[in-house]
């Protein structure tokens, strides 16, 4: 066990995974020698600060209160956790003190009626935010993203320097609006949180619901979990393939990636289910009248016969992403970006391979230590090989069991799952039955972390192909 893994489990534990620290405790954590865990999550309100740590495979949650609304900040050892201690102040007025980065605002463009609306003390209203002059700006219906996020930055020698993202302007409010609902009722936002996500995000929160009131999945609704994330995946990456492929002039991959994922949306809406899978993950297993064999039948029949043409046509384009937006292994491991973007600059982060009943000989897709848009591209095709061959293995032992036992009962729990674009995780409490507190952490935040790097030297008008290559969700980011 690391030094940082001893100091916080010599907290008070809370629940399963989580260690409540006193003050000295917190800041014995973040002066702790020895390797620092990689952060998931960092976020505060005005009682307490949380950061939600990866053990080995295993989550490991820290909290401690805030005092006279302000706390130690974690960003001065993770320094991934600078957005999450920006969004706290913003929206509850509290304070990391000691915090990395320039303290700019995450979400409060100046236009805001009051200033942190959430807090029991909200102040009054800012100024309208004045963009800085002489900066280049990538708006956001220029960005290439399905959502708005936009980038300003200098050009030097004609090359992009010193950018800076700009990622709250979406804020929806989802999680707070999500307080005092039973979690059926939040389901139906939490389904909607990432159009990359309609399978993902559910099964992460409904795994924490799980967990906080003591149960365990059944092995039936378990495998129904993992094909429905399976498809998704499928799908998520021949959309993510085609825009990449669009943004390179690479139209005829594009198209064949675009009928790809038409044919699998087309087998959904045969078998009688929405065409992107929205709305089948309930808390207690899954919509009423789903058929998960033949949908999954259907859905293989309809990819096989495509694969291998794809190939082909993505190794004949892989040239035009040679060097594109690169993510350094280094960056990879400190910040954890995960999910496939991790995976192809050699950080091997799978949370399917924790879960219990993976078939895990499926998994063979290890990526590369490239870390560039073709290593990427290249991945996604071998990562849907991978899908369909998980898909199959189930169907030859569904509902196999597996004896997992159920965790205690705490009316706290974490949920995790491998969606198409990396690991989602969600922390809930519960009170009286109802949400009391839920936090959703989506793979688009640790790679805001390193979009700067990343997107350094790049050509200007190749910014949209760099920010499709990597599928960053800004409606991942603004929760």
């Amino acid at each position: 066990m690391s030094d940082m893994g001893k100091v916080i489990r010599s907290g008070d534990r809370v629940a399963l995974s989580h260690y409540s620290l006193d003050a000295e405790q917190w800041e014995a954590m973040l002066a702790a020698p020895g390797a620092t865990l990689p952060l998931l999550s960092c976020w505060a309100d005005e009682h307490r600060v949380y950061v939600l740590l990866l053990k080995g495979d295993c989550p490991l949650m820290a909290s401690t209160a805030v005092e006279d609304r302000r706390y130690l900040a974690p960003s001065s050892r993770f320094p991934a956790a600078e957005w999450g201690e920006r969004v706290a102040y913003d929206l509850w007025g509290v304070e990391a003190m000691g915090a990395s980065g320039e303290g700019q605002p995450a979400l409060d463009e100046g236009v805001w009626e009051a200033t942190w609306p959430l807090s029991s003390r909200p102040g009054p209203g800012g100024q309208a935010a004045r963009p800085v002059p002489g900066r280049t700006v990538l708006p956001a219906e220029k960005s290439g993203l399905t959502g708005p996020l936009e980038l300003s930055f200098d050009v030097v020698r004609g090359r992009v320097q010193g950018v800076s993202v700009n990622a709250g302007l979406a804020h929806r409010g989802v999680l707070h609006r999500m307080i005092g609902l039973t979690p059926e009722e939040a389901l139906p936002l939490v389904s909607r949180m990432t159009a990359g996500g309609f399978v993902a995000h559910p099964v992460a929160f409904c795994r924490a619901v799980a967990q906080a009131r003591g149960l365990q999945p059944g092995p039936g609704v378990r495998d129904c979990w993992m094909i429905l994330l399976e498809i998704e995946r499928m799908s998520v990456h021949l959309f993510d393939m085609a825009r990449t492929a669009r943004a390179v002039d690479a139209g005829l991959l594009a198209t064949h990636c675009e009928h790809a994922r038409e044919a699998i949306a087309f087998a959904c809406a045969e078998q009688g289910v929405s065409r992107r899978l929205t709305d089948l993950v309930r808390c207690d297993g899954f919509h009423a009248g789903l058929e998960i064999v033949p949908l999954a039948q259907a859905v293989v029949n309809a990819m096989q016969p495509r694969m291998a043409q794809l190939r082909e046509l993505q190794s004949v384009f892989a040239p035009r992403l040679k060097g594109l937006a690169v993510l350094a292994p280094t960056q990879a491991r400190e910040f954890a970006v995960g999910g496939l973007v991790g995976r192809a600059s050699g950080r091997s982060l799978d949370v399917r391979r924790r879960e219990a009943g993976m078939r895990l000989d499926a998994l063979r897709s290890t990526g590369s230590s490239e870390g560039d848009g073709a290593a990427r591209d290249a991945l996604r095709l071998n990562e849907i090989r991978d899908s369909l061959a998980l898909i199959q293995r189930i169907l030859g032992s569904i509902g196999m069991d597996d004896d997992e036992p159920a965790p205690e009962a705490t009316q706290e729990g974490i949920g995790a799952a491998e969606g198409a674009r990396g690991d989602i995780w969600y922390w809930v409490r519960l009170r009286n039955g109802k949400i009391e507190a839920v936090q959703a952490r989506d793979p688009a935040v640790s790679l805001l972390s390193v979009l700067p790097d990343i997107l350094m030297g790049e050509l200007p008008e190749g910014l949209p192909a760099a920010l499709r290559s990597l599928a960053l969700s800004p409606s991942g980011v603004a929760m």
